[in-house]
């Protein structure tokens, strides 16, 4: 198997792919250059600045409300580091538009002591990906975004498997009426689509990670208990589960120590399409507006917040987080076709 997977050219992309986007995603604030949370610093100032633009700011001045002369060491320690843009210019950071100067020299400071000053608390930014309305740093929040879509896929995933598995194997191995009423209810679910059910979910349980989680995983978890069940069946007949039920041992042993270990090929390709399935539904929850709330980044709510500049020169502000969603989402449907073609018993070397 991992012979034929170093030669799979589809899941050799895929898993580069999602290997860059798990290490953003862990590295999370370690690599933003917002290092607020949910990288959600406001600056009215700074709304949308094109991809690749510096800035070049310093902080608040806050004298202290006295009459006395106070030294260049007591001035600076009253510079407040939030918020840090009332003073801001773009370009040359030697030539600025805005320099903030501390005193004069009637107050007994030279110009000299002022301009170091000013050096000693100038700052700047790249805005990579450009800003937002809100002056948000668009890279940063895709960055802690990443974070949120793959927690959220995994975890789903997690979940569709146990709950698809308990259902499909019980179905499968039991068969008469309990057999009869999981058929009922994986048909139920199937017949309706995937998407409307999450968004159901999501109206009874609300808005936030965790509801979009759980109406993730109760979205995904019926391909598996329908591929489980139709393999359940066919493994119940076979001479080693038989020898298993007149040895006398349990039906749990033989459901999870006998049966499941066979289903391994089929679940993990079902694993990496979930995984890609849930990335899809979190980012469609985000964009209905029913997935994580503000002010937590998710690449659908942040489609949906900036859908109206699709038609402006700001376009990016939506392509650059649709475009992540559709890498994700390729990337692990390539590892799912790369390992499918891995486990076929048919696939020759």
């Amino acid at each position: 198997m991992l012979h034929q997977l170093k030669k799979s050219k589809l899941f050799l992309t895929g898993a580069i792919l999602c290997g860059i986007l798990v290490v953003v995603g862990i590295l999370g604030y370690a690599i933003t250059t917002d290092p607020t949370p949910n990288a959600n610093q406001i600056v009215p100032e700074w709304s949308n600045l094109a991809p690749g633009t510096t800035v070049y700011y310093s902080n608040e001045s806050k004298p202290k409300p006295s009459n006395t002369t106070d030294s260049v060491e007591s001035q600076v320690s009253h510079f407040a580091e939030t918020p840090s843009y009332l003073f801001w210019a773009l370009g040359n950071p030697n030539t600025p538009k805005i320099i903030p100067t501390l005193g004069n020299p009637g107050q007994g400071m030279n110009t000299d002591d002022s301009l170091k000053m000013v050096t000693a608390v100038f700052h700047n930014r790249t805005f990579w990906l450009g800003s937002d309305r809100f002056g948000r740093d668009i890279l940063s929040r895709m960055i802690i975004g990443a974070r949120i879509s793959l927690s959220i896929g995994f975890f789903a995933m997690i979940a569709s498997l146990i709950i698809g598995v308990i259902i499909g194997i019980s179905s499968g191995y039991f068969g008469g009426r309990i057999d009869s009423f999981f058929s009922w209810l994986i048909t139920v679910f199937w017949s309706v689509p995937t998407l409307l059910i999450a968004l159901g979910l999501s109206m009874v349980f609300g808005k936030g990670y965790y509801q979009v989680l759980l109406a993730t995983a109760l979205s995904t978890w019926v391909e598996v208990a329908r591929v489980v069940r139709g393999q359940t069946l066919q493994l119940k007949q076979r001479e080693f589960i038989l020898a298993a039920k007149i040895t006398g041992f349990s039906n749990a042993r033989i459901m999870f120590k006998h049966i499941l270990p066979n289903l391994k090929g089929s679940l993990t390709v079902l694993a990496t399409t979930n995984f890609a399935s849930a990335i899809l539904l979190e980012a469609g929850l985000g964009f209905l507006g029913l997935g994580v709330a503000p002010p937590t980044p998710s690449w659908g709510m942040m489609v949906k917040e900036n859908l109206g500049y699709l038609v402006l020169d700001n376009s990016y502000l939506a392509l650059v987080p649709g475009i992540a969603i559709m890498i994700l989402v390729m990337a692990f449907n390539l590892m799912s076709m790369g390992l499918r073609d891995a486990l076929d018993p048919y696939t020759k070397d």
